[in-house]
């Protein structure tokens, strides 16, 4: 079954703690859209005329460089928002947007959301924590593009998929992949060859178990010193 608005709202951390009264005026201008698997959302430099919530299926967005090599900035899951600056900046989209699997996005239109943030001050307050957090995101990727090896950034990826799942970085501890090995060589600045010896690699080494799209810590001491070095 579909989502409501209201449903996705509650559970986007942007809007969440809104009273009912507020999430319902945020849920009046929202527009629900759905798009196929691969499909844009957006090009980068298309005119901004609002924002994204994720309602179902997955979204990535990224640049092209000059030579058309693709950098994954971000995948994005139900509940979460992107592209909410551009309610601050206006202009153009800054990056792609693209579906990773069939999608429904709810799209907030900047001039009435705008106003409703004029009414609604704590909403504003709430976005700026949110695009904060975008903003350490981006730093945090850019620094493990440039001054950490695919092997270093493969672990921080996964020291941080751990603790953002609230699951403990120790022996024993699992999880799957929310995205594909492709995407995620991509989003790790590498291409899929090397992703996948890196991958080898740390399990030849006993730090870690694959099968699919699950992993394995084996060796959690030795998996997460490589962070130190």
């Amino acid at each position: 079954m579909t989502p409501s608005s209201m449903d996705v709202l509650r559970k986007t951390p942007l809007f969440a703690t809104l009273p009912d009264d507020d999430l319902r005026q945020v849920a009046d201008l929202a527009v629900s859209r759905r798009f196929a698997k691969k499909e844009a959302v957006f090009r980068e430099g298309d005119r901004a005329e609002g924002f994204f919530i994720v309602a179902s299926g997955k979204v990535k967005v990224f640049k092209l460089s000059g030579e058309g090599k693709e950098q994954i900035l971000h995948v994005l899951e139900a509940g979460q928002t992107f592209a909410e600056a551009v309610i601050f900046e206006g202009g153009v989209y800054p990056a792609h947007a693209e579906t990773l699997t069939d999608t429904e996005l709810l799209f907030l239109p900047k001039r009435p959301f705008v106003e409703l943030l004029e009414r609604h001050p704590k909403v504003a307050i709430r976005m700026l924590a949110s695009l904060s957090r975008w903003l350490k995101r981006m730093t945090d990727l850019a620094e493990s593009l440039s001054l950490k090896d695919v092997e270093t950034r493969l672990v921080f990826y996964l020291s941080e998929e751990l603790k953002a799942r609230g699951i403990p970085a120790k022996d024993g501890a699992e999880l799957e992949l929310p995205i594909g090995k492709n995407v995620l060589a991509s989003r790790l600045g590498t291409v899929p060859e090397t992703f996948s010896r890196t991958l080898k690699k740390l399990q030849d080494d006993g730090l870690i178990a694959v099968r699919g799209k699950r992993i394995r810590i084996v060796s959690a001491e030795r998996l997460f010193s490589i962070l130190l070095r």
